[in-house]
């Protein structure tokens, strides 16, 4: 076939490519065999036939995606995203070329594209309807919610759902000042909560994104070949997100300039979704990104930046904030609700004869005890050695069952001895109140417990 007149007969910058398919189903190389004089023109004097693409612009694993799915599955593709690289937006169409035209294991197919400064109307305008009625449902979530919070919830969880992904989240990220919180999360096991998962997020892990995610539109996994590319990249990413279960993922950064203010992470997805998944995302997280930076969300970060790095469990500023939600009704804790107030019986003394070291993964195990009993609830480290947890939306018999099974297994003699003190209310106007309970409650067990105990060191 006369690769030459094809590309010459496109009215736009056009290169018919090829894929090589390798023999576990997958590819190496993408060249670009033959391209048009505006193709040319926009590229530059780097270019010549047969050039392996990623010799002429940046390498980009989305655009590879697309490549194969086009050449050897027979696909007709397009995408309209963020070519965060190059600083432009591409408008790109993939177009399979007959498979009588492929060599052996070489499949060839046809690539036409521009490039505009930004987003355009016009362009978003031109995708399926089905994406199209997405991205517009979810700018009128956006703008329609009573507050930002909600606008934000309902946003991801449309898109938990529009991906039938295990979870959808959005974690926002201060590198400058080391801090990140998640905002909001949506499982499809309701059971689940995004405190699960946050001692697989580490500062190591976080604060990578940033470098894996540079000069990329997205990073998206979809099996274990792609894990394992990954993998050589970001090994430490990838053992956290092992531990985590997750088998495939897109991550995309929320940008506001050059600053990347967050994430968009979707994990466990239906792979069948991946076109469509890769066609609206782009655009979703290009309105979030904006909606963020409006809301000056990353002034507020500081408040919001509500994980200790230590134990994994949240921070007093989240807990501080948890309670202001509450009280304003940005967020109330749903009725009836349990207060749970505990503090370490010994840390001083353990900080004394095997160093902070010692203290600090005592800590830890403490933390993971509320996590076993509480792990579904909202866990926060309040200072020290003191722990405070929220429980909403619980009747006060299982309340009670879960602080008497943490009693038992927390008692004099065990690895983590805690204090406790607790309250259960009904009332949306109390949880002050029921907080300075369980704390009053929380000290006269200490008390009574260095009574009763006296070759314990006080602290």
């Amino acid at each position: 076939m006369d690769f030459q007149s094809i590309v010459d007969a496109c009215g736009m910058a056009a290169a018919v490519m090829s894929v090589r398919e390798t023999d576990d189903g997958h590819y190496d190389e993408i060249r670009i065999v033959r391209v048009n004089e505006m193709y040319k023109k926009i590229m530059g004097p780097g270019y010549h036939d047969n050039i392996i693409y990623s010799d002429l612009v940046p390498k980009e694993p989305n655009f590879e995606d697309f490549c194969y799915r086009c050449a050897v599955k027979k696909q007709h593709l397009h995408a309209y995203v963020d070519s965060s690289s190059m600083g432009v937006w591409t408008d790109g169409t993939y177009i399979p070329l007959s498979a009588d035209v492929d060599e052996g294991n070489l499949h060839y197919f046809l690539f036409y594209f521009e490039f505009t400064k930004g987003p355009e109307a016009e362009k978003m305008s031109d995708l399926s309807a089905e994406v199209a009625q997405f991205v517009i449902q979810t700018c009128i979530n956006l703008r329609g919610s009573r507050n930002f919070y909600e606008g934000m919830n309902t946003v991801i969880s449309d898109i938990q759902k529009k991906t039938d992904s295990f979870c959808s989240c959005i974690i926002m990220i201060d590198k400058e000042k080391q801090k990140y919180a998640p905002l909001c999360a949506k499982f499809r096991d309701d059971v689940a909560t995004i405190s699960d998962f946050m001692p697989y997020l580490t500062p190591d892990v976080v604060f990578s994104w940033e470098d894996t995610v540079k000069g990329h539109d997205n990073v998206i996994v979809k099996d274990e070949y792609d894990m394992a590319r990954l993998e050589k990249v970001n090994p430490v990413w990838v053992k956290s997100l092992r531990g985590a279960n997750v088998e495939n993922l897109v991550l995309v950064p929320l940008q506001q300039g050059n600053r990347m203010m967050g994430v968009l992470f979707i994990t466990n997805f239906n792979k069948d979704y991946i076109v469509k998944i890769k066609e609206f995302i782009e655009l979703t997280s290009f309105f979030l990104s904006a909606e963020i930076a409006s809301n000056d969300l990353m002034e507020r970060l500081e408040f919001m930046s509500n994980i200790d790095v230590l134990t994994g469990v949240r921070n007093r500023n989240s807990m501080n904030a948890r309670v202001d939600w509450h009280v304003n009704g940005a967020a109330p804790v749903k009725t009836p609700y349990g207060i749970l107030f505990a503090d370490l019986n010994g840390l001083k003394q353990c900080n004394d004869s095997g160093g902070h070291e010692a203290g600090d993964r005592l800590l830890k195990s403490a933390a993971k005890l509320l996590q076993k009993h509480f792990g579904q609830d909202e866990i926060f480290r309040a200072g020290g050695d003191e722990f405070v947890v929220i429980v909403p939306e619980c009747q006060q018999e299982d309340f009670d069952r879960k602080t008497e099974a943490l009693r038992k297994e927390c008692g004099y003699g065990a690895e983590v001895c805690l204090a406790i003190g607790s309250c259960w209310s009904n009332d949306p106007n109390n949880l002050r109140f029921c907080m300075h309970v369980a704390d009053e409650a929380m000290y006269s067990d200490k008390n009574e417990y260095y009574q009763n105990h006296p070759d314990k060191l006080r602290r």
